[in-house]
């Protein structure tokens, strides 16, 4: 082993490491990156058990809960029938059109009857309503920013790798599952995510297009960010004493080491 003396400089350095190692700053939240939260489940009947994305679902709201007040649009009032642009929900509008240019449409019953697993459908505990999506986009967006945004997908198939995309400044795309599924098999997928610390303040779906094959699927359960969160964000000041309190800290265990 090669012992070499360490300059005063380096040692600060190690220090300020492990300070920061030792501390969480939520106040410096902005700079995590979107966390993904997702579950699939091959169904064969729309009231098919759907454990893996419920467990997703879970999770992502106990998440998204810790950022803000979470509220969710399930369509249940919302008039049926094709929309271009439509406000769903107190500060939330919902436009869109589909792969032949044509709006997106609310349904409470299935655009395929035979299989309504392939095309989509209502995953709302009682309810019935759902936006279907014949491929295209479908974009949500936010008079308040939100920090996460989550979505009950139905009908997916491997046609087109579905996503949804967004901007916390820089360009983000998550996948919707497909994994397991064919021209006969559909699956069920939530898919959500958390992204603290950023205003984004539009969501889109993608299913894809004519040229480059297309999904239908139905959309449910929309969750996102209604109200900011009440948890304080630590001061300037508050971070600095943090951040010296803690050199104090690893000051103070390399001096016991070193007795």
């Amino acid at each position: 082993m090669n012992l070499q003396p360490t300059s005063a400089s380096q040692r600060r350095g190690r220090q300020l490491a492990v300070a920061l190692s030792l501390f969480a700053l939520p106040g410096l939240s902005a700079f995590a990156s979107p966390i993904t939260y997702s579950g699939q489940d091959i169904v064969s009947t729309t009231s098919s058990p759907t454990p893996n994305s419920n467990a997703a679902a879970a999770s992502f709201a106990a998440a998204a809960a810790g950022l803000g007040t979470v509220s969710t649009i399930n369509f249940e009032s919302a008039p049926l029938g094709s929309f271009s642009n439509l406000a769903i929900a107190s500060g939330v509008s919902l436009s869109g059109s589909d792969v032949g240019g044509n709006n997106q449409t609310i349904r409470n019953t299935t655009n395929f009857p035979l299989a309504p697993t392939l095309d989509g459908f209502n995953t709302t505990p009682g309810g019935a309503n759902f936006v279907e999506m014949q491929g295209g986009t479908l974009t949500f967006t936010f008079t308040t920013p939100t920090q996460f945004f989550g979505a009950y997908f139905t009908g997916v198939q491997n046609f087109f790798g579905d996503y949804v995309t967004f901007s916390d400044g820089t360009t983000q795309v998550i996948n919707v599952p497909d994994a397991g599924t064919s021209d006969s098999v559909g699956a069920v997928d939530f898919v959500g995510f958390t992204d603290a610390g950023k205003s984004i303040s539009s969501v889109t779906i993608n299913a894809g297009s004519y040229e480059e094959g297309y999904d239908d699927i139905g959309v449910d359960d929309v969750s996102y960010q209604s109200a900011p969160s009440t948890a304080p964000t630590p001061e300037p000041g508050s971070i600095i004493l943090l951040l010296t309190g803690g050199l104090g800290v690893a000051g103070a265990v390399r001096r016991r080491l070193s007795v």
